[in-house]
């Protein structure tokens, strides 16, 4: 039989692999020196290397992670553990011998990713919503929560992109704060290992504590759930009747296209003719203040206005598409005001006036 020998590529996969997996730990910046990963190993050593470029990295990387890995030869091993005998092992008794051992360290690492969890302080209210949440998605309370900080974290390292980290965390606290009742509680989130080591690090990176910073990154998620909003429209909104919001389509689709220019200075928007439409069409969530403004010229009332907006959204046409390399996306739900605006990229003055309608 043909003994089966390792080549370079069968090493670079590994490797590659292996840098996938810590991939999610790093936090990457330009310096003058090249790139600079930063990371922290689980003993909570720091870990950092700069690279001229990417690959250079990543060499660099694995050359540091290689040394910190214990130094200990074969005969010091077996000194440490008597009574072992080393015996010869084919490749059928190898197999058989470690797979109850690879078993066991299986059960032993869910176990250990099971009882991970972070303690968060909110208000009642917040707490509140999320259970709500959880209830109309027919699921635990700790699934909904996990999904939030999920969605919510995935959603701030993607805001981090075009926005400061810290100016997007005051975003947050606002919207944290704008919940009702001044009475707060600790209660648990249960999550799995990567998604709570993640928190911490972006927690430690923007030197705010886990706590906090779990509640700031929830609050912006319940904020741009689909599920909150229904949840919030059902019982803050009372029902409706047809006619009022046939009325009101006919009043909004008279300010759409162009004449939208006319109507953005009167609720607060300036000369952003293309932000109106969006919020005429329900693609946007508008602020509560601009929305306010947008009732009264309309001549419309503001729970009316709510609810027509919403069926605009949700009755909205579906967009031919031509045959392209790409899959067509289609918006789903509606987009938060702070992504909105940020999107337009607008002088840098403008925009933070837009965001602070929100306030």
């Amino acid at each position: 039989m043909k003994t089966q020998t390792l080549q370079t590529k069968d090493y670079l996969r590994g490797c590659a692999s292996f840098l996938a997996y810590l991939k999610p730990f790093m936090h990457l910046k330009d310096t003058p020196q090249g790139i600079e990963c930063k990371m922290t190993v689980a003993n909570g050593m720091p870990v950092i290397v700069t690279g001229k470029d990417e690959p250079h990295l990543l060499l660099c990387l694995m050359s540091e992670l290689v040394e910190l890995l214990p130094n200990i030869s074969i005969d010091q091993k077996l000194a440490r553990t008597p009574n072992i005998q080393v015996l010869p092992l084919n490749e059928k008794s190898l197999e058989a011998t470690m797979q109850p051992s690879i078993n066991a360290q299986v059960i032993k690492e869910r176990a250990q990713a099971a009882r991970l969890q972070i303690g968060v302080t909110t208000k009642v209210s917040q707490h509140d919503l999320v259970k709500k949440v959880a209830k109309k998605r027919g699921v635990s309370v700790s699934t909904a929560a996990r999904d939030l900080l999920r969605d919510g974290l995935d959603l701030f390292d993607q805001e981090s992109m075009t926005a400061s980290p810290s100016k997007l965390l005051i975003d947050y606290e606002r919207k944290a704060n704008d919940y009702e009742g001044a009475e707060s509680e600790n209660w648990i989130i249960r999550a799995d290992r990567r998604l709570v080591i993640k928190t911490r690090l972006r927690a430690g990176e923007y030197e705010r504590s886990l706590s906090s910073f779990t509640n700031l990154i929830l609050a912006n998620a319940l904020s741009c759930c689909q599920v909150a909003a229904a949840v919030l429209a059902e019982s803050s909104q009372p029902v409706i009747p047809d006619d009022a919001v046939a009325e009101a389509l006919k009043v909004i689709e008279k300010s759409v296209g162009i004449r939208a220019g006319s109507l953005a200075p009167q609720i607060g928007l300036g000369k952003q003719r293309g932000l109106t439409n969006m919020i005429l069409g329900g693609t946007v969530l508008a602020p509560k203040l601009v929305l306010a403004k947008l009732a009264t010229v309309l001549k419309l009332p503001l729970d009316v206005l709510s609810v027509t907006l919403e069926h605009r959204f949700s009755n909205q046409a579906l967009p031919a598409f031509k045959a392209t390399e790409s899959k067509p996306t289609v918006q789903l739900k509606r987009k938060a005001w702070s992504v909105a605006v940020r999107e337009l990229q607008l002088p840098a003055d403008e925009q933070e006036r837009l965001l602070d309608l929100e306030g």
